[in-house]
């Protein structure tokens, strides 16, 4: 079973254009992966390291938040194709390989403990994606695949820092190495399958070490804002889950983005929670009052941020204190708490169950 601390929107997925309904082998493969790849985690966090990751236009709220400073311009420097700044995250090391190298490292010096990996890598396909691993000062730090565009995870940091051997001054050595070709089944008989690392491959990573929200250069805020309610359902091989009518909400005030929304769950099964925010800033998230779990933007595109608890093994951090496990079946608060949005937010409580 997956713990809460598992990211479910990795963003290292099938090709382009391949809607959520997706078919139940590449669901399979796709959860075989994130197995693999488990870190001490998983979607939104978790560790000493945080690789990437995440309206209808609303009256300006009528209580301001911290305003970080403003992008110094509209194309952000790139750094071996990564943004300097993303995620949260300046980036202070990166580098791609070489001609048909099939890995590629880095080593820098941290200041913080709080770090973020991102990672490209090639050749771009329309029916399959490179398959990578990543190791940190020769720990094995998961992997995944990618086709070509960033991505990043959210490790649990405190928990991370120790395991992984990193500490403020000394060097931390970041490797990136593929693995495979991976050929996406088409469901029609065709099934997924691992092809040898084509000569054409190449691979990026870069680390970027987190900065305070009021430090963060933002994007502009552009004149109107991406809508946040949901239009599309939710569907993964798996687990079923309730219908529509079951489903429960806390969306923003739109008087006051900031103030704090409530609602009752019963603690049974599994619940997956879509989170969505129009603006940059943080939705923190408490059980019976004790907050387990945090997720932020750092741009107004409004992206999609899932995750999900299955109930019967949730544990929060490590870090959290305080927290009693609810007993099947009673009923438990779910709080959301803003911090630094500045439009609305929305976030999905999807109720369901394992089945396989």
């Amino acid at each position: 079973m997956i713990d809460l601390k598992e990211l479910l929107d990795d963003r290292s997925g099938p090709p382009a254009g391949l809607d959520q309904h997706l078919r139940l082998d590449e669901v399979q493969g796709r959860i075989a992966t994130r197995r693999r790849r488990r870190m001490t985690v998983g979607g939104a966090l978790a560790a000493v390291v945080a690789l990437v990751l995440i309206g209808y236009g609303v009256t300006p709220a009528l209580r301001s938040a911290p305003q970080p400073a403003v992008t110094p311009s509209p194309l952000p420097r790139l750094i071996e194709g990564f943004p300097e700044y993303a995620n949260g995250a300046r980036v202070v090391a990166a580098a791609t390989s070489a001609p048909e190298a099939t890995s590629v490292t880095i080593t820098f010096t941290p200041t913080t403990t709080d770090l973020r990996i991102f990672e490209r890598c090639g050749p771009a396909t329309t029916d399959g994606a490179l398959e990578y691993k990543l190791t940190i000062n020769g720990h094995d730090y998961g992997g995944g695949t990618c086709n070509g565009s960033s991505s990043l995870y959210w490790p649990d940091h405190p928990d991370a820092a120790a395991r992984l051997g990193i500490e403020v001054g000394r060097p931390v050595t970041v490797t990136m190495t593929a693995k495979a070709m991976v050929i996406w089944g088409d469901g029609a008989g065709r099934k997924t399958e691992s092809r040898p690392v084509p000569p054409t491959a190449w691979l990026s990573v870069a680390a970027g070490e987190h900065l305070p929200f009021a430090d963060y250069p933002l994007p502009p805020r552009p004149a109107t804002l991406s809508p946040v309610e949901f239009t599309d359902s939710l569907s993964m091989g798996g687990v079923e889950h309730a219908p529509d009518e079951e489903h429960l909400w806390l969306r923003s005030d739109p008087a006051d983005p900031l103030r704090p929304m409530s609602v009752t769950i019963v603690w049974q099964d599994r619940y997956d929670l879509r989170l969505r925010s129009q603006t940059p800033g943080t939705l923190r998230l408490a059980l019976n009052g004790v907050e387990v779990d945090s997720r932020s933007w750092w741009d107004f595109e409004a992206n999609v941020i899932n995750t999900y608890w299955q109930t019967g093994t949730f544990r929060p951090y490590s870090w959290v204190t305080g927290f009693t496990t609810p007993a099947p079946g009673s009923l438990v608060t779910l709080t959301v708490t803003p911090h630094d949005v500045t439009g609305a937010w929305v976030i999905r409580v999807i109720p369901g169950k394992e089945t396989a």
